[in-house]
């Protein structure tokens, strides 16, 4: 019977605790700028004079995705550049919790944002979903890494900024705790074998590509990538110091907050849990060895 009573008192007393302990519910992590029902707009320009001229003389975009298997055709090719000026839209569908990547089979720890893409011109009759090839349907999955490093190897090196029809379907949106300096360094690795130079800013980086590093370059050619707590806020694409093309945000902005400071403690435990557990298991331990000695 004496057993019997202090099995069930040590049950009690861990009962006892369990109000201190705190499932976690599925959210965003903190430095996930974005949230579900939100709804962006950025604008799409395109400057004619730069690119029919030396740009489109030199062959710039075909030498691009020879260098880095990213094409940079958008702002000399056919319909998308008598499309321009324009409107692209992201309405956010689903903001998902931090996990491994599955969709695209990295693995790598990010958050999956679903969301619906709409493009728009004046020049265009009426509005033009940015269908996905597989559904058909303008709903895409895009992903925000989480790790500095992940984030360089995800984008190719940032090679895959080139390329506008893959940008908008990745990274229109970033950690807000990324280190452009990690970024960078990553980066400049694998850069080096395709001519391109990336440094770091306060709040994103550009990719340089000296005058005939592609070969046919005759200008330079600089890609400005900038975020705003965690959303794109410039993409601008120059040669030889004059833009070719430029997306800015328009509308819409982060509803970012700085993520707390974590307080010290074993991580992956909640400091009551381990309160109660270690009180439990005291009381546990010195009831059992007075009715030993009995």
């Amino acid at each position: 019977m004496k057993k019997t009573n202090l099995i069930c008192f040590i049950g009690i007393g861990l009962l006892a605790f369990l109000p201190f302990i705190r499932s976690s519910v599925g959210a965003p992590p903190c430095w996930v700028g974005v949230y579900e029902d939100e709804y962006y707009e950025w604008q799409y320009n395109n400057h004619t004079a730069t690119v029919q001229g030396q740009w489109l003389t030199d062959g710039v975009a075909l030498a691009g995705w020879g260098a880095t298997d990213m094409w940079m055709g958008w702002p000399s090719e056919g319909i998308d550049y008598f499309i321009l000026p324009g409107i692209m839209s992201h309405t956010i569908n689903t903001v998902g919790d931090v996990a491994p990547d599955v969709e695209y089979l990295s693995n790598y720890d990010s958050v999956q944002v679903i969301h619906a893409m709409n493009f728009s011109s004046t020049n265009f009759a009426g509005d033009f979903d940015w269908a996905d090839k597989d559904t058909g349907l303008n709903v895409w999955n895009g992903l925000i890494i989480e790790n500095s490093t992940e984030f360089a190897y995800w984008h190719s090196n940032l090679t895959l900024f080139f390329d506008l029809y893959s940008i908008e379907v990745t990274t229109m949106w970033a950690s807000t705790q990324l280190d452009w300096t990690e970024v960078v360094a990553t980066a400049n690795i694998g850069l080096a074998s395709v001519n391109v130079t990336a440094a770091a800013l306060t709040n994103g980086f550009t990719l340089t590509v000296d005058a005939l590093g592609w070969g046919v370059n005759t200008l330079a050619v600089v890609l400005t990538v900038t975020f705003e707590d965690g959303l794109l806020d410039t993409w601008d694409l120059a040669y030889g110091g004059n833009s070719v093309m430029d997306v800015e945000l328009v509308k819409g902005s982060a509803q970012f907050a700085a993520c707390p400071t974590p307080a010290p403690g074993i991580p992956g435990f909640e400091i009551p849990i381990i309160i109660g557990v270690a009180a439990a298991s005291t009381i546990g331990l010195i009831l059992f060895k007075k009715h030993k000695n009995k």
